[in-house]
């Protein structure tokens, strides 16, 4: 048979057994013994004989068909599975005996390989398979050495040195110390008297079987005649046999690496689907990289990576987010770092100017300078380099690397990683176009927000200070840097609402009256109204809305009370009435800091909330000094 052919069978096995070993190839049992159990069990209670295969460990559990699998001869698994099916035998039946009963059981109904069944008929009794019962375990057992202390046709001696960290239980002893008992029955002969002196399973060295055979009458030889065989001739085609063994079972696990790799590649792609599919939910460039190199470090493993973007003139890299390495030691050496398009010697430029991925296993010996601040600075060994590209336009590059234990990038990364940054460039290049949108109508609505304050000398600057306020609040106070970037956009868009307001209102150089007021107070829903189009801005509206809530619930336009006020429209709230009670009107002067200070504090749990109240007392020297009305 071919090669070519040879390969096929073992493809077809693969793809038969898929689903039935799809990550254990460690298999140390044949499932011989499983069938013995499972046809004992059958035997006795028919319709519980499935139960043998409940609650297997690990991959075993998923199996579809566990009968079909598990009781094919050709097949082989792990101690655990063997383990738990004689478990739940023994519960099964009710009896803690069975596996000494299955075992002898197992050789009456002839549960044995051809190989064994060869060795019975070439030895004529129980004594001759004892003397080669070495070469067939030392061969095909992986679980335990047999040592034949001694044997004769009425006594033989038997120890089984069990490996260690085979987690073998002394059911399997059992099982074995049944095997040993029933030979004699395959001569029409009672079971031999099988006495166990030491038994590893209690703290000996070993299990030592004492086995007594009832000698027979029978002439054992006067098979050879039958067959017409010759000793010697047997004795050949038993090695042989003994060979193809061996050869079958290396198939056999060959067919269980390959599913395996199959098996691990799918998971793979899954994870990767999910990843993706994770990347297009964020919002913005910078939370993509994080969960790109989230992605990267969990599913393909990487344990080290970098991106690398294109800038607006397309002439340079410019680095942008890195994982793996120290923080301080990343901004030490890639802050800033920047790398021209054109660099004929750098092989991420490369990597971007040819629009293709890049495997270098040895950066030696692929004439790498080795002085590159990347190579030199951060012992690169073998990497990776994948382009980002978008309708045949790169916009970047990512590197990555492994360099803990001695998984090392391969040539067969270069798909996966591949397959990974074209849903990162996809995501990239949307949100990049969703930000330059965002960034044109923040700066529209920002321009049309000061065009308002510009025609009002009173109230000119008036959106930026409120934001400085709030902002060194939002610090004080903890928040976050992410809510405080939302907080110093929201600031600047609070009175945004004014727009859709008379001007002989907005700037009025009087007191409103009633009925001017009442309109002016619905500047907030209307700022809202027009803010709702900035999506990054969708989950903070309360910042434009809510800003003048009264802490009482006396406040507009929802009327919120305490802590049904957000916290961002609190801060809000005290930085606007700052500097609307410091600013000079038409109509009025405006109060001195201190003053303005203990109108804020005297209106603590009224108007403002005491905990920004409180935050605000404690900023109010950084502010009173840095502030200019």
């Amino acid at each position: 048979m071919s090669k070519n052919n040879a390969a096929k069978r073992i493809q077809n096995k693969a793809n038969t057994l898929k689903n039935a070993f799809p990550q254990e190839i460690h298999n140390e049992v044949s499932c011989i013994n499983i069938k013995a159990v499972y046809e004992y069990v059958k035997n006795r209670i028919p319709d519980k004989a499935n139960m043998v295969f409940r609650d297997l460990p690990g991959v075993y559990a998923n199996i579809k068909n566990p009968v079909e699998v598990l009781t094919d001869e050709n097949n082989w698994v792990s101690n655990k599975v063997t383990v738990k099916i004689f478990q739940n035998a023994k519960e099964i039946l009710g009896d803690e005996n069975a596996p000494f009963s299955i075992g002898m059981e197992s050789i009456a109904r002839k549960h044995f390989g051809y190989i064994q069944k060869i060795f019975l008929h070439a030895f004529g009794g129980a004594a001759g398979v004892l003397k080669r019962i070495n070469q067939i375990n030392g061969q095909f057992n992986t679980n335990k050495v047999v040592e034949t202390v001694y044997s004769s046709p009425k006594h033989a001696v038997v120890r089984l040195h069990w490996k260690e960290n085979r987690g073998i239980t002394s059911d399997i002893c059992a099982f074995n110390r049944g095997i040993y008992s029933a030979i004699p029955t395959l001569w029409k002969l009672p079971p031999a008297e099988v006495q166990e002196p030491y038994c590893f399973f209690k703290g000996d060295p070993y299990c030592q079987f004492n086995i007594h055979f009832q000698h027979g009458t029978r002439n054992f030889y006067s098979l050879f005649n039958h067959f017409r065989t010759r000793k010697s001739q047997l004795l050949s085609a038993l090695e042989q046999i003994e060979s193809d063994k061996l050869i079958l079972k290396k198939k056999y696990d060959e067919v269980n690496r390959l599913n395996n790799e199959l098996a691990d590649e799918v998971e793979k792609l899954k994870a990767i689907n999910v990843a993706s599919n994770m990347l297009v939910s964020q919002d913005n460039t910078e939370e993509i990289l994080k969960a790109t190199m989230k992605s990267m470090s969990e599913v393909l493993k990487y344990d080290r990576a970098i991106i690398m973007l294109t800038d607006k003139s397309e002439k340079f890299l410019d680095f942008k987010y890195a994982f793996g390495e120290d923080p301080l030691f990343i901004k030490k050496y890639l802050h800033d770092y920047k790398i021209p398009m054109d660099r004929e010697g750098n092989i991420i430029a490369r990597a971007a100017r040819l629009g293709r991925p890049i495997h270098i296993a040895d950066p030696g010996k692929a004439g790498l300078r080795r002085g590159n601040l990347i190579l030199s600075n951060f012992n690169v060994s073998s990497f990776i380099i994948a382009p980002l590209v978008v309708n045949e336009k790169v916009i970047g590059v990512v590197a990555a690397d492994r360099v803990r234990g001695d998984r090392k990038v391969t040539s067969r990364d270069l798909d996966e990683l591949s397959i990974f940054t074209n849903n990162i460039a996809e995501t990239l290049h949307k949100a990049q176009l969703k930000e330059e949108i965002e960034s044109s109508y923040l700066n529209t609505v920002k321009a049309l927000v000061q065009a308002i304050e510009e025609k009002d000398a009173y109230t000119r600057g008036h959106s930026e200070r409120v934001a400085l306020i709030s902002v060194r609040i939002g610090e004080k106070i903890g928040l976050e840097q992410k809510e405080i970037e939302y907080l110093r956009h929201g600031c600047l868009l609070h009175d945004v609402g004014k727009i859709g307001i008379s001007e002989s209102i907005v700037c009025k150089n009087a007191e409103l009256t009633d009925e001017e007021y009442d309109i002016i107070k619905q500047h907030p829903i209307k700022g809202e109204e027009i803010v709702r189009s900035i999506s990054f801005l969708q989950d903070h509206l309360y910042l434009i809305r809510n800003h003048h809530e009264w802490y009482d619930g006396s406040g507009y336009p929802d009327g919120l009370c305490g802590e049904e006020i957000p916290i961002g429209a609190q801060i809000v709230g005290v930085a606007d009435a700052y500097d609307a009670i410091t600013s000079t009107r038409p109509y009025r002067r405006g109060l001195p800091p201190g003053e303005a200070l203990a109108r804020i504090n005297n209106y603590s749990g009224i108007q403002f909330s005491p905990l920004v109240v409180n935050a605000f007392r404690e900023i109010f020297p950084i502010i009173k000094e840095n502030l200019i009305n």
